[in-house]
């Protein structure tokens, strides 16, 4: 009896380690897909909606941009920039995204959201901050929702 009850530990332990290794190959892949340099050509927040033509009076298209490799992410806006870590989850529909920023007290904000890539184009809606909970379901900005849409630029 005390061999059935290892051997069906073994498995469990087997199992949720070759699920855990698909999970981690998903995210790698889905982050290889998201790589690249974005301009932000839409952003909603509450009832303010402002288009590509709209966001171009802040600025060049490298005033405005999203870079993203591997899990780092570098928002380039006003001259300033906010770089993040992020995570992704495609197994959930819509897929998943986190956003870890790092504040000056060395705490961490964690922003829960969805994202499409279609087309070269990436949407992302998100809490500005928030619990997993309150993560958004649809890309629908209002509350503490904003959603941005980014076009991928050509490689250079």
């Amino acid at each position: 009896m005390k061999r059935i009850a290892l051997a069906a530990g073994l498995v469990a332990v087997a199992l949720t380690n070759a699920t855990r290794a698909a999970d981690d190959k998903d995210e790698q892949k889905a982050l290889k897909e998201l790589e690249g340099t974005y301009v932000i050509v839409g952003l909603e927040v509450k009832d303010l909606k402002l288009a590509e033509d709209d966001l171009k009076k802040f600025g060049k298209d490298e005033e405005r941009k999203v870079v993203i490799k591997g899990n780092q992410i570098v928002a380039h806006f006003g001259g300033k920039e906010d770089p993040a870590t992020i995570k992704v989850d495609t197994s959930k529909k819509p897929a998943h995204i986190d956003i870890v920023s790092k504040k000056a007290d060395g705490s961490k904000d964690v922003n829960h959201g969805i994202y499409k890539l279609e087309g070269g184009v990436l949407t992302v809606c998100a809490n500005e901050k928030g619990e997993e909970k309150d993560r958004p379901k649809e890309f629908k900005a209002g509350g503490k929702a904003m959603v941005m849409t980014l076009k991928k630029q050509p490689a250079k």
